[in-house]
Parts: structure tokens; C-alpha cells; sequence
């Protein structure tokens, strides 16, 4: 009887153990994340589906479903609640998890890009190609993005410049162009601007530059023209 009381025993004890090592091999929340990749998940706590993203990838716009996510790079991955880096931002810092799903609400996803510092998270400039003059439909380079590397010629002065009347989001600016660029509240390449007491002329964005643009431009240019200097704009 002592014998099998302490054989009972030694079973008993043998079984805790396997018990406990299998519990110890439970895979940790996002431990399948490989180094040097982002990871996507459309389930949340690192569950569900994953992609697997590059270093130094982007998407202007995303169409899946991301609950959560892993960052396993060096860099700093910045994730927008809108498409072509609009809306709202998330910053995931390298080597670090983040949740889109809070107390039941989720939080949309709608592009994302991975960038040496969190500094260029603010801003989507770097879309703006050189020769390009690129308008932005907010702040800093953010969200929808028109594109203006064709210009015609102004019959009048001969300057290189684009009339587009309406619908050219201007909240921010990009002149990647060797010329000053002049916009005009008109399609005609004229106008003003009148705040309070005070008239504008062209509102001038110098080459090379990228600019947020204040009121009362933001949002009303309808025409612009790439000049040699200043004095020439209208």
C-alpha cells in the first residue's frame, strides 16, 4: 500500500508538470511577427489572418481589415484612419504592438506607411514627385492628393501654369518645380483675397517649397502659374 500511495503520488506530480509545460508553450500575442516586418492582423490581440509588410512599405489605401498590429522593424509605423494618409494617426513605435479594437469599437484603418522617424507621420509631402506641383486636400501633405506635372502655357504671359476652376482640394502645397508658383482665386489667373480689411494678390508658394496654406487661400485656388520671379505673378 505505502508502494502505490507513493506511486499515486509520483503520477499525480508528473502530470502538474505536463501541465505546466504545456501552458508554457502557448504562443505569446504576436510572437509569430518575423523580424524586420509589420504585421497585420484582421483579428484583434494579434489573432486572425496576417500579412507581413517590408521595411519602408506603404498603402495610400488599404481595403482590408486590420484589428491589430505588430511592428518588428527599425521604423516607425504610422497607421491613418482614412486613405492617402487622412483622418486620424496612429503611431506604433518600432518593436512594439498596437489594438484597434476598444471596448468593442474598432478603429478604421485606411492606409498606413513605414518611416524612419515619427516626425514624417505628420506629413505626406514626400508623395509630391520633382518637376510636380502637387495640392493636398489637408494639412502637412495629408489625405487626397491632385497632381499637376502638365502644364500649358498662358497665351498672355507665356509662364507655364494650370486653370482648373473647382474641385482641387488646396489645404497644402507642394512646388517641386525649378519656378515660384503663383495661385489665383479665379480660373483666369487673376484675383484677389480680401480678410477683414486687407486685399491679397497671388498667393505665392516659392520653389522647392511645401506649405500648409492659411486661410482665406485654403481651399479657393482655381487657377496657378509657374513664374522666374515673384513680380511676375498677376
Amino acid at each position: 500500500m505505502r508502494r502505490g500511495s507513493l506511486f499515486a503520488v509520483l503520477l499525480a506530480l508528473l502530470g502538474t508538470a505536463l501541465l505546466t509545460l504545456a501552458g508554457k508553450a502557448d504562443a505569446a500575442p504576436f510572437s509569430d511577427c518575423p523580424a524586420d516586418r509589420l504585421c497585420l492582423y484582421d483579428g484583434s490581440g494579434g489573432t486572425g489572418t496576417r500579412t507581413d509588410v517590408i521595411e519602408g512599405a506603404t498603402a495610400e489605401r488599404d481595403s482590408g481589415t486590420i484589428l491589430s498590429v505588430k511592428n518588428n522593424t527599425r521604423m516607425w509605423a504610422c497607421m491613418y484612419g482614412r486613405p492617402e494618409y487622412g483622418g486620424g494617426l496612429q503611431t506604433v513605435k518600432p518593436t512594439s504592438p498596437d489594438e484597434y479594437v476598444v471596448d468593442g469599437t474598432r478603429w478604421i484603418i485606411g492606409s498606413y506607411k513605414l518611416v524612419p522617424t515619427r516626425a514624417l507621420c505628420f506629413t505626406g509631402y514626400e508623395r509630391c514627385q520633382d518637376t510636380q506641383v502637387c495640392t493636398f486636400a489637408e494639412r502637412n501633405g495629408r489625405g487626397a492628393m491632385t497632381v499637376f506635372d502638365k502644364p500649358d502655357t498662358d497665351p498672355d504671359t507665356h509662364n507655364y501654369g494650370n486653370s482648373y476652376g473647382s474641385g482641387a482640394p488646396s489645404a497644402s502645397v507642394s512646388n517641386r518645380t525649378g519656378k515660384h508658383l503663383c495661385f489665383y482665386p479665379t480660373a483666369t489667373y487673376e484675383g484677389t483675397w480680401t480678410q477683414g480689411s486687407t486685399t491679397y494678390g497671388a498667393y505665392v508658394v516659392l520653389r522647392g517649397q511645401s506649405v500648409t496654406v492659411p486661410a482665406p487661400f485654403a481651399g479657393t485656388f482655381r487657377s496657378h502659374e509657374l513664374v522666374n520671379g515673384t513680380s511676375e505673378c498677376q
